[in-house]
């Protein structure tokens, strides 16, 4: 799993890395090397993950776990950001909509979002921690009661400028479903943790951790790409060169349309792009192997272990903290926008 993680990382690296300071279609790296020569990358693809399976060593495979480790840790983070973008992104699209149902709209979601984590909780509370001798798991959930509530207070204070009750639903429902998910990464055989169909049958294991493994490349995959092409970067497009585009498509002057589409500003980050790549390369690494302590005949699902517990209820307090900072950070610099 490491070889081939370090080999398809490295690959993404060396394309970000070629990539930086790419702004316009014009530019020759925008068909040379993002949009084109798609048998050469292929090849040098398969020639990396050769090198790295034929001559890398154990201890350089050792220290590539040990950069997974952080590298998959700037992938979570940065997939909180784009979160707490989208939620911001969607309050101020609804705020400023003219119609009254945009606003009913907003708060049918916020009411919906903050149902959904209370009912949520109640699962986890009696799934999770059936009795008093379950502390490690009554503490986990709790704490994220509590961190939600607290932050829902924070939106509400006036000093918080950009509060709004919104993103503070999308974001108690986002830690919701990151406390969640790190109760059912607990080992199968934890005792507090329920045993499901499969826990039972030894035969539905093997069956049921391929769907998961399937499940979870597609998912990072479609990960890496939203946040590759995401704009909350400040990368502006510009819109001129997007109307003069429509405008000529819309005249049926394919002349026109073929020089517009072979120049202009790009729509998002290329160099951005490879890299969520190259980090998602390393946080599939770190799922797979349960962030280093899988063996080869674990018959646990993919995903779980304690080491994916701690590091998704790590997640939950980080996603609060960068919310956080969200609310504050206009107050304590007034003078900087944000």
């Amino acid at each position: 799993v490491y070889r081939a993680s370090c080999a398809t990382s490295t690959f993404f690296f060396a394309m970000s890395a070629a990539l930086i300071g790419t702004k316009d279609r014009s530019d020759f790296r925008d068909k040379a090397l993002h949009r084109g020569n798609w048998m050469l990358k292929v090849l040098a693809f398969v020639a990396l993950h050769a090198f790295f399976f034929l001559w890398a060593t154990d201890e350089g495979m050792e220290a590539y776990a040990a950069a997974a480790r952080l590298g998959s840790g700037l992938f979570l983070v940065i997939q909180m950001i784009i979160v707490l973008d989208f939620a911001f992104a969607w309050n101020e699209s609804w705020a400023s909509g003219e119609h009254w149902g945009w606003v009913a709209g907003l708060l049918v979601s916020t009411l919906a979002m903050y149902a959904t984590s209370v009912a949520l909780f109640v699962e986890m509370y009696e799934s999770y921690a059936p009795n008093r001798e379950c502390h490690r798991n009554i503490a986990m959930i709790t704490c994220t009661v509590v961190l939600c509530v607290v932050l829902t207070v924070i939106t509400l204070h006036p000093a918080a400028r950009e509060g709004c009750l919104l993103p503070s639903a999308a974001v108690t429902l986002y830690c919701t479903y990151l406390c969640y998910s790190a109760l059912t990464s607990e080992p199968s055989t934890y005792a507090c943790r329920p045993r499901s169909f499969i826990d039972a049958n030894e035969e539905l294991k093997k069956p049921a951790n391929l769907v998961t493994t399937a499940f979870t490349l597609v998912s990072v995959v479609y990960a890496a790409m939203r946040a590759g092409e995401s704009n909350f970067w400040d990368m502006e497009v510009d819109e001129s060169f997007q109307s003069e585009l429509r405008e000529a498509l819309n005249d049926g002057d394919e002349e026109e349309a073929g020089e517009g589409d072979a120049s202009g500003p790009v729509k998002y980050n290329y160099s951005f792009f490879h890299l969520m790549f190259a980090l998602a390369a390393m946080y599939t690494s770190m799922l797979l192997t349960g962030w280093g302590t899988r063996h080869e005949d674990d018959t646990e699902a993919i995903g779980s272990g304690w080491a994916s517990v701690w590091v998704k209820f790590f997640s939950v307090w980080a996603t609060g903290a960068i919310y956080l900072w969200c609310l504050i950070a206009p107050a304590l610099f007034p003078d900087r926008e944000f």
